[in-house]
């Protein structure tokens, strides 16, 4: 394994590159080609792989090594069912009335993703948050294409985000969430398409 001061960062730079989707859905990993690119030995980025695989970012097949996961719609659905689910258990076992703090400005699948790890946190439940974050990360790349798939997601986010900053009832926030993860859920073929026509770079 490698040392943790070359690991870390290491792995981190592979899986932003995937939740950002630099490279297309089924591409080959090249371990190699990528240690160069990072300035690190392959071992690191070989064990990052492994991880990834393990997380299912990346896909490993004897002999064939590498290849960025493709996901489909089924999982894609089945991602945001448990994605809701964690979140409304967060919400259920938040004190009463408390807020979260909104993430800063920046981009909308950033913002995203900090937002529902804030309604995590309230929960005080660090297996809800770690769940909801791991969840999150596979979800990420289709958040880069929410503005091209569906209508208003800046509004819907905002409609989300004022609800968590005010600690308005959990029964409307819960609503809020509902609609979020059942409007993705109904085009969830037109992401699982998408996602498979990306050909890397940023979206």
């Amino acid at each position: 394994m490698s040392p943790a001061h070359v690991f870390e960062p290491t792995y981190e730079a592979i899986k932003r590159r995937l939740m950002t989707g630099e490279w297309a859905s089924g591409t080959r990993i090249e371990a190699a080609r990528l240690a160069d690119d990072l300035g690190v030995s392959v071992t690191p980025v070989r064990d990052s792989l492994y991880r990834l695989n393990g997380e299912r970012m990346v896909d490993f097949t004897p002999g064939e090594g590498f290849h960025v996961h493709r996901l489909t719609e089924t999982e894609f659905r089945d991602l945001l069912e448990l994605h809701l689910i964690l979140l409304l258990a967060a919400l259920a076992t938040a004190p009463k009335g408390s807020a979260a703090s909104v993430p800063p400005d920046q981009p909308y699948p950033d913002r995203v993703a900090d937002l529902f790890l804030a309604i995590a946190e309230r929960s005080s439940n660090c297996e809800i948050v770690a769940s909801i974050a791991a969840i999150g990360d596979r979800l990420q790349l289709s958040r880069h294409f929410d503005a091209m798939i569906l209508a208003d997601v800046e509004a819907e986010y905002r409609r989300i985000e004022a609800a968590v900053a005010d600690a308005e009832p959990q029964a409307q926030i819960r609503n809020l969430l509902l609609g979020y993860h059942e409007r993705r859920a109904h085009e969830a073929a037109n992401y699982a398409r998408t996602l498979a026509g990306h050909s890397g770079g940023q979206p």
